[in-house]
């Protein structure tokens, strides 16, 4: 069975590390993304399963990414979810109106984000 593939957007070095090598321990094909631009360049080449994408990023924030993938002809259909140190109502609202299908706050449990992506991705 082909490995599911996640696109990490994460300018944090040590998140996007751990979360990574947890994803891989897992058995997803994990991407990395290290601001707004190179994640929408990489979810362009790499087509991923599932995206999970920080709001707070350089360069393109979180939000526009979200809108632009789901904008975007090869990629409305990925599902996207936030990843945010900001846990406010209004937040997490914008996230989800920009087209994330859902939003977690970090630091995150591993095993609530490993639920999630399999709710997702079955």
């Amino acid at each position: 069975m082909k490995k599911k593939k996640i696109l990490l957007a994460d300018d944090e070095e040590d998140i996007k590390l751990m979360t990574k090598i947890y994803l891989e321990s897992r058995g997803y094909e994990v991407v990395t993304a290290f601001d707004g631009l190179d994640a929408l360049s990489q979810a362009e080449i790499e087509l991923p399963d599932l995206i999970l994408l920080d709001v707070m990023m350089p360069v393109i924030d979180g939000f526009e990414v979200a809108r632009r993938l789901k904008a975007g002809h090869n990629t409305a259909q990925i599902p996207v979810v936030m990843l945010s140190a900001a846990s406010q109502s209004d937040i997490i609202k914008r996230g989800l109106e920009a087209g994330a299908q859902d939003y977690l706050v970090k630091p995150f449990d591993p095993h609530r984000l490993d639920a999630l992506i399999q709710g997702i991705l079955g």
